[in-house]
């Protein structure tokens, strides 16, 4: 490996290690951003409120939080870029200039290929299609990533009815196709534009059945029209049908082939569609292009009877550069010029180093930017003066850029962290004063928390009187109910030969063992499947216990709320099925209150946790009556270990079997009902035991009393809304501000990792 390949390699290993601490910070400024969302809606609704009082309602308007949150989205998109800069494997070089300056024919001499992967021409655009092309010694193939109909239309179709103010663009490829488009139009751009539309429509027949929005393997020799435009002798041999344009429903395109160039190893090329062509979006596809995909950019110039001059084309395009270079120092640091000589033609050559030396670079040699000059269509020259400058350039550099991106980057994060944080202030300023304005006395909070535990005390408390009762009661016959349906379902399953039929199974039997020469190969596996599904038919009783799960969580759910006033208007209580709904939006008000209650929310939590479930309550109790389907098993009296099915290789010994088998299962499943039905008090017993601990943690924990004060300082406006219409500090609403105001004050909080 070359210095210079070591050096890129190790700049690249350098990203990836800073990779998940910017990664993090993008998701951090884009959390901020949500939260600034959340605290304009909150806001919004506390005024509401405050609209009595003109004063306390513009205290809470705060006409900069727009701003601020779209700095905070623009922290977080800048975050993204530099993360998607830190992501590649490669050193990206983007290959840009006007069309005609020989920029495909560089492609060419840098990457190997030719004019059926890179086409070139003299007089037209050429590159439709973005590509994207990369070094490698063993590959050579094309991926090209296609546009799906909606895709195409938005992307393609809708930017030139936006430029061209059509009417909205078609919705499908159908409309398009019938769409009647005018034959001309009076400006210059305009006719370009509408002629590019007018040729995709009627191409579309050629190109339609390629929007798949998949990705597409192509061979190298054959990819071609999926990324030129088409010759104008195509376009003149075309048909009636007019020419193809495969290129329509094209994306982008991924090549791999080997570079004829040593320190390439870990480059990538991005051939970007020429500047100054005529097409709706060919200034934002650059910039986007320019600024997610590549680490610099080399503008090619042609010195020709024509270009010898650096012109306006070249200007808005250098233009574009400056936008896309974001925090590097210099731009000259990010772009490079490729002057592209005519060897035969030197006084065209020499005319435009002058230009460049005067107009770009203000007289002195490589001021602004650094200008290499080479033949493109030279293989050999392009990697001597153009590939091994610019690499050990980039070697030295790209470090320096990467720490100046990252830097001024976080530089422009943290103005808008400060901003962040004198808004807060300001928020909270104005807080102080709606507490202030429409305060209530503590006593009466305190009464009215006394009040409100006491009352849901003694609804809990008859609540677990009357499930003891249901436990030390007779049995539930509903349990009975389910054990006797599911033991009927097992019956059933056994007459049915297993769940196989009676006469299969004896012929399975009789295959196996004449196979085999011995039963016990049939019967070992089939004692183990038939002990696994009749334990598993028995679960059915699991429907039971969620039953009696759920009936519990509604009875305490209607409990509490029957004291929580408006607060749980939806769902209702009560209703079959809501309890769960219910307790879970108690927890989330215990967490969520403007002063939380930790253990409060934690009982809660813990009878959502509960699962009863016939293998954990159950399953332990009746695994013994399983033990005789098995094929050794322990003699009653001796205790010697013995098989149960020494039987002829016979009809007669597959019959025998078969009865053996139905006996063994009948008896065991009989011996589960039974061992079920002695357990009939333990689903009540387990429900009882279980809201008993949550009343005893709900009402009698050591933190109880000051969380259910917490709780009415929070809620107590809509716990008692005919009594309390004022706005202060207890309001939801209010609470909400202060929660989100916490949020955001905490991420903020958080330095950058460096």
């Amino acid at each position: 490996m070359s210095d210079i390949s070591a050096a890129i390699a190790a700049l690249l290993e350098a990203r990836s290690r800073q990779l998940p601490a910017v990664e993090r910070e993008s998701a951090r400024w884009k959390t901020l951003g949500e939260h600034i969302d959340d605290l304009e809606t909150a806001l919004a609704a506390l005024r509401t409120h405050t609209a009595p009082d003109a004063e306390l309602t513009a205290s809470l308007t705060f006409p900069q939080l727009p701003e601020i949150r779209a700095g905070a989205a623009e922290a977080a998109v800048s975050f993204q870029v530099i993360a998607s800069r830190f992501t590649r494997t490669t050193v990206n070089l983007g290959v840009s200039g006007a069309a005609r300056m020989g920029k495909s024919t560089l492609l060419q001499s840098v990457s190997g290929l030719d004019d059926r992967q890179i086409p070139t021409g003299d007089g037209i655009p050429v590159t439709a299609v973005r590509s994207r092309i990369f070094h490698s010694p063993t590959v050579r193939r094309a991926e090209l990533e296609m546009y799906s109909p909606a895709d195409f239309l938005t992307e393609v179709i809708a930017p030139l009815h936006a430029a061209l103010s059509y009417p909205a663009p078609p919705r499908s490829l159908e409309e398009f196709a019938a769409w009647r488009y005018p034959e001309s139009t009076d400006q210059t751009r305009g006719r370009l534009l509408l002629t590019r539309l007018r040729d995709l429509r009627s191409a579309l027949p050629s190109y339609e059945h390629l929007l798949t929005g998949g990705v597409k393997s192509v061979p190298l020799e054959e990819i071609r029209p999926y990324v030129a435009y088409p010759t104008d002798e195509e376009i003149r041999a075309a048909g009636p049908g007019g020419v193809p344009r495969a290129y329509a429903a094209v994306r982008e395109a991924r090549i791999e082939c080997p570079f004829p160039h040593e320190h390439v190893s870990r480059i990538g090329i991005v051939d970007l569609p020429g500047l100054g062509e005529v097409t709706a979006d060919a200034e934002e596809r650059h910039v986007d292009g320019l600024r997610n995909e590549v680490d610099a950019v080399l503008v090619v110039k042609r010195s020709s009877d024509t270009s010898s001059f650096f012109d306006e084309t070249d200007a808005s395009g250098m233009a574009l550069l400056d936008r896309v270079r974001g925090y590097v120092s210099s731009t000259g640091e990010f772009a490079y010029v490729v002057h592209n000589i005519d060897p035969d033609k030197p006084h065209l050559a020499e005319n435009l180093r002058g230009d460049l030396l005067r107009n770009l670079n203000g007289g002195e040699a490589d001021r602004f930017f650094t200008v290499l000059e080479t033949d493109v269509r030279d293989p050999e020259r392009v990697g001597r003066e153009v590939l091994t400058p610019l690499l050990k350039r980039l070697a030295d550099g790209l470090p320096v850029m990467d720490a100046e991106v990252l830097s001024a980057t976080r530089g422009r994060a943290g103005a808008v962290r400060d901003r962040i944080r004198l808004q807060l202030r300001d928020i909270r300023g104005a807080l102080s004063l709606v507490a202030r304005r429409a305060g209530v006395p503590e006593e009466v909070n305190d009464t009215k928390a006394a009040q409100l535990r006491s009352g849901i005390a003694k609804r809990l408390r008859l609540l677990v009187a009357g499930l003891a009762a249901e436990a030390n009661g007779s049995a539930d016959p509903a349990y009975a109910q389910a054990v006797e349906n599911a033991y009927q379902g097992v019956l059933d399953w056994i007459d049915d030969g297993f769940g196989r039929g009676a006469d299969a199974w004896r012929e399975l039997a009789l295959t196996r063992m004449i196979t085999e020469g011995h039963p016990a190969d049939f019967a070992g596996p089939e004692f183990n499947r038939i002990r696994v599904e009749i334990s598993r038919r028995f679960a059915a009783l699991d429907d039971f216990f969620t039953e009696r799960l759920t009936d519990a969580w509604d009875r305490t759910a209607a409990a509490v709320a029957a004291e929580c006033g408006a607060l749980f208007a939806e769902p209702a209580p009560g209703a079959e099925g809501a309890g769960r709904e219910v307790l879970e939006r108690l927890a989330g008000l215990f967490d969520e209150s403007s002063q939380p209650c930790p253990d409060l929310a934690a009982a809660v939590h813990s009878l959502l946790d509960v699962r009863l479930e016939y293998r954990t309550l159950l399953y332990p109790r009746v695994r013994p009556d399983l033990a005789p389907l098995n094929l050794q098993v322990t003699h009653p009296d001796t205790g010697e270990e013995m098989q149960q099915v020494a039987v002829p290789l016979t009809e007669e010994g597959a019959e025998e079997l078969y009865g053996i088998f139905n006996g063994l299962a009948e008896q065991a499943a009989f011996r589960i009902q039974k061992s079920l039905l002695r357990e009939a008090a333990v689903p009540a017993a387990v429900v009882h035991a279980l809201v008993e601990q949550f009343e005893d943690t709900l009402i009698r924990s050591g933190t109880s009393p000051q969380e259910f004060r917490r709780f009415v300082r929070s809620y107590r406006n809509d716990l008692w809304p005919e009594e309390f219409r004022g706005i202060d500090e207890a309001n939801s609403r209010f609470a909400r501000v202060v929660r989100v105001t916490e949020e955001i004050a905490a991420l903020a909080g958080q330095e950058e990792e460096r």
